[in-house]
């Protein structure tokens, strides 16, 4: 027998529900931590939640998602210069100097 031992009980939550958590954070004002504490949610989880969500629940944090493509047929860009063609290591060696 476990005296005194509270056995944790998960919760199932569907997309719908975790989405409804995240934007009921997002407007109460609340931290994380007192919006989790009172819901009896863990904290871990939450922030596990808003990961696979994409962050779509914190959309003032006054960052962007960026996706960086690279220039097609670049091959090397030297001190400003964009080489688009293959050069030889002893040609980048003269436009450093």
């Amino acid at each position: 027998m476990q005296e005194g031992k509270d056995k944790v009980v998960r919760k199932f939550r569907g997309k719908a529900a975790i989405a409804n958590l995240l934007q009921e954070q997002s407007r109460s004002g609340q931290s994380i931590k007192s919006f989790c504490a009172s819901r009896g949610i863990a904290e871990g989880t939450f922030h596990n939640w808003r990961h696979k969500q994409g962050g779509q629940a914190d959309a003032s944090s006054g960052f962007a998602r960026v996706q960086i493509l690279p220039e097609p047929g670049l091959f090397a860009v030297v001190s400003g210069i964009k080489i688009y063609q293959p050069v030889s290591a002893a040609y980048l060696k003269e436009l450093l100097a």
